[in-house]
């Protein structure tokens, strides 16, 4: 499986996002102060999503949902945009 970076907007729309970002970029990127990751099923990529997306009444995105109930089996909403990444972006060296 190929690594996959991109941004899922809320809105449905999808931009490739190329070689790792510092955290900061990714906040930035989706509007967040603060991050929540979610593993997701294929156990290689993480989604950053907003950890205040609910508290923000954000809109909900339907696309990144699916991959997080797919991932966790809980009817949890995802709210706002997001960014999917290769774990290893932010694997930490021993």
């Amino acid at each position: 499986m190929k690594p996959t970076r991109k941004l899922l907007r809320a809105d449905g729309a999808e931009t490739e996002l190329h070689g790792p970002h510092a955290i900061q970029d990714v906040c930035q990127m989706i509007g967040a102060d603060a991050l929540d990751t979610v593993r997701l099923a294929d156990r290689v990529h993480v989604m950053l999503v907003d950890d205040e997306g609910i508290l923000k009444d954000l809109p909900v995105n339907p696309a990144a949902t699916r991959l997080y109930q797919d991932a966790r089996g809980i009817p949890h909403q995802i709210r706002g945009d997001v960014v999917i990444v290769p774990d290893s972006d932010y694997a930490r060296c021993a």
